[in-house]
């Protein structure tokens, strides 16, 4: 073999180690099962989301949620939903908490909540 082939295999081993490392990192497992729940009422939208600790294990989580709203695949809002304290749940226990927006316009709506590294989404229509 000559130089240009041993560059060569040295490549495709880095590709595909650096490959093998970006998909680990994509399986990341949470503890926390997530669900969610869209209610139209009036000129309000609620998003009620519940994570329910799905582990053997008590699971503490720092902070809130934090959300996207997009209308018609474009951004329309984001921000956290803040937690005063750390929240412990023990197995089983569910972690209930909801988000508010007044007044959106008509169109096509998904809503994806995080929060400790579990995500939830759904898609709705105002009309």
């Amino acid at each position: 073999m000559n130089k240009r082939s041993y560059l060569i295999i040295l490549l495709v081993i880095m590709m595909a180690m650096i490959f093998a490392g970006c998909l680990k990192g994509k399986k990341a497992h949470s503890d926390l099962l997530g669900t969610i729940n869209v209610e139209n009422l009036d000129s309000a939208t609620t998003v009620t989301y519940t994570f329910k600790n799905q582990s053997g294990k008590r699971v503490t989580v720092i902070g809130g949620a934090s959300y996207k709203l997009h209308r018609d695949n474009k951004l329309v809002e984001e921000g956290n939903v803040p937690v005063k304290d750390y929240i412990d749940l023990d197995p089983g226990e569910e972690y209930t908490d909801k988000k508010t927006f007044s007044n959106l316009q008509p169109g096509a709506y998904s809503i994806r909540v995080e929060w400790n590294k579990s995500v939830v989404s759904d898609n709705f229509v105002r009309n």
